[in-house]
């Protein structure tokens, strides 16, 4: 429905597992008009040819954990783990497909009163965790190992909702910090793309 609705848009695959959610929480004419206002508000360019928004907040993501953790950047930039390797999934579905249920949950009420710094928050909070422990980063030593363990090993105890949660409150990264970082990030794509 949503494609006929914007056809300048269309579809895309993430689009059904925030669908899913809505369609799960509410009626589905609610659920509709709950989607084209995530979409518009929050959302926007996350679905449009190469996914540019996506893009630039992967970008800002990788710029926040670097600002954060230097060590942890530097051993994803020595394995060439780029976001765009993860972070498409993880955006564009919302991390219904990465997170467990009561987390998502958690981070979704996040997400609809702050709008889409929670999703680079929840990014940031998910690398900083996975790989803040020297022996993970140690066995993790190529790009296989270190992707694999990042979208689909990660011990459930991390993402648990109140575990998960505290840790991304607990983050210290400012409105200006995104602010700046995506200034940054936006000029550095728009370079790539003249």
């Amino acid at each position: 429905a949503y494609s006929i609705y914007n056809p300048k848009v269309g579809y895309c695959q993430g689009m059904t597992s925030i669908a899913g959610i809505l369609l799960m929480l509410m009626p589905a004419e609610q659920a509709f008009w709950c989607l084209v206002s995530i979409m518009n508000k929050y959302l926007p360019g996350y679905y449009s040819d190469g996914l540019l928004a996506v893009q630039l907040d992967g970008r800002v993501m990788e710029s926040l954990v670097h600002d954060i953790d230097p060590e942890i950047s530097a051993f994803l930039g020595r394995n060439d783990v780029q976001a765009t390797f993860y972070a498409v999934e993880w955006f564009l579905c919302a991390y219904t497909r990465t997170l467990p249920w009561e987390t998502v949950l958690r981070i979704w009420d996040m997400f609809l009163c702050e709008g889409v710094k929670v999703l680079i928050k929840t990014g940031v909070t998910l690398i900083l965790l996975a790989f803040s422990d020297k022996k993970v980063r140690d066995v993790c030593d190529s790009f296989d190992k270190a992707l694999k363990y990042l979208k689909y090993r990660l011990p459930k105890q991390l993402l648990e909702e109140d575990f998960f949660v505290n840790e991304l409150l607990g983050l210290h990264i400012t409105e200006e910090q995104l602010k700046e970082n995506h200034l940054a990030q936006l000029a550095k794509l728009q370079d790539i793309y003249r």
